[in-house]
């Protein structure tokens, strides 16, 4: 059982939205498409991030708690992990929306948007030699910086939704970096960060988090108006 703990981990996280994707008011898995499209991007970026931050030492993984199985040297169970966890983050924008709809974003969170934007990339400027630090920030500025410039009706939406998210993310998270465990699942190497944990997680960990899930959600809205369901 221990080596397949990453695996249960992965199962688990899907299993949770999976029990009402047919549920009729949200309908999540009508959606496939769409997912299908957001997952395919997360993989575009992350993947690659992934597999070169392995190769070099930035994190790594315990074997054993996994499975024998690899996607060029990652464990498959970390390759699902970009399945699973936006899948079931995104299901927390879809349920806020059904039963507290946003349908706009006012001009001052955008406001805040460039704000965090400019802050991200100053303080990944500052950590020129932390890799995670400097690339999760760098990329999550530029990232907003976009949000910024394109304004899109949701992006208030989605910060309630990844602030909600935060508290399963985290609970996961925490498992995954040694919480009531012998050794970590995902380990991390202290020279690549600031060194700041929340419990067992680096606090590049949450911003990594909400980059991930804009683009997720930039795709799952792509060209899709305030009320539609497809």
């Amino acid at each position: 059982m221990e080596s397949r703990l990453y695996l249960l981990i992965d199962v688990l996280v899907f299993l949770g939205p999976l029990t009402r994707a047919f549920e009729p008011r949200i309908f999540y898995i009508g959606k496939w498409k769409r997912l299908l499209a957001a997952t395919l991007a997360v993989f575009a970026l992350f993947l690659p991030w992934d597999i070169l931050f392995t190769q070099q030492g930035v994190w790594g993984f315990t074997e054993r708690y996994l499975i024998p199985w690899d996607f060029f040297g990652l464990p498959l169970e970390e390759v699902l992990f970009f399945v699973v966890v936006p899948w079931a983050c995104y299901f927390i924008y879809e349920v806020l929306q059904l039963f507290f709809p946003w349908s706009g974003t006012k001009s001052w969170v955008f406001g805040v948007t460039l704000f965090a934007a400019l802050a991200c990339i100053a303080w990944a400027m500052k950590h020129p030699s932390q890799a995670y630090t400097f690339w999760t920030f760098l990329l999550l500025g530029a990232a907003l910086g976009l949000a910024f410039v394109w304004k899109p009706w949701w992006l208030a939406a989605f910060y309630r939704s990844w602030g909600l998210a935060l508290v399963p993310f985290f609970a996961v998270n925490g498992l995954l970096t040694g919480s009531m465990l012998e050794a970590p699942i995902v380990w991390y190497n202290v020279a690549e960060n600031m060194g700041i944990r929340m419990g067992t997680i680096p606090v590049e960990d949450a911003f990594y988090g909400m980059l991930m899930m804009l683009l997720y959600t930039a795709v799952m809205q792509w060209k899709k108006a305030p009320k539609s369901s497809i």
